[in-house]
C-alpha cells in the first residue's frame, strides 16, 4: 500500500511542473554556453526526430536541454541531453522504452548499475506522455499529444 505522505508529494511535484513550460534556454554546458554548440544540438535533434518519421513531423517547438530534468547533472549529463533528443520529439511507446535503455545503458557505462536504474524508474515514471510536466515524452509538442501508436 502506498503511503499518503508520498502520493501526496507526487502529486505536488506533477501539478507544480504543470505550472512552468520549462527551461527556454539551454541550461547544460557547453549549449548553455556556446550559442554555435547549441545550434548544431538542436539541428542534430531535428535530423533525428525527421529520420524516426513521427507523423507529426518535427515539433514546432524548439529544442531545448535542461540536462536530467529533476535529477542532479553529474558526469551522466551527456547521457540525458541525449535522452532528451527523443522526449522532445516523442513516439511509440517502443521508441520511448528504447530511449530509456539507452539512458540505462549510458549511465551504467558511467557510474554504477543502480544509478542507472534508478534513473530509468524515473524517467519510466515521472516522463509518461500524459504528465502535464516539461520532461514529458513529446515535450515538444503541445500538451497532451501521448504516443504515435494506438496499442
Amino acid at each position: 500500500m502506498r503511503s499518503p505522505r508520498r502520493t501526496a508529494l507526487v502529486l505536488a511535484l506533477v501539478l507544480a511542473s504543470a505550472c512552468s513550460s520549462g527551461p527556454e534556454q539551454h541550461t547544460v554546458p557547453p549549449y548553455r554556453g556556446d550559442p554555435a554548440q547549441a545550434a548544431q544540438l538542436e539541428q542534430r535533434a531535428a535530423a533525428a526526430c525527421a529520420a524516426a518519421g513521427h507523423p507529426g513531423g518535427v515539433p514546432a517547438r524548439r529544442f531545448v536541454t535542461d540536462g536530467c530534468s529533476a535529477f542532479p547533472d553529474g558526469d551522466w549529463a551527456a547521457c540525458c541531453v541525449e535522452h532528451d533528443i527523443p522526449y522532445w520529439c516523442g513516439g511509440t511507446r517502443a521508441e520511448r522504452a528504447a530511449a530509456d535503455e539507452v539512458l540505462r545503458g549510458c549511465v551504467a557505462e558511467r557510474r554504477s548499475g543502480a544509478l542507472a536504474f534508478a534513473m530509468r524508474l524515473g524517467v519510466r515514471v515521472g516522463g509518461h506522455p500524459l504528465w502535464p510536466s516539461y520532461w514529458r515524452w513529446g515535450y515538444g509538442r503541445p500538451w497532451p499529444s501521448g504516443y504515435t501508436d494506438s496499442d
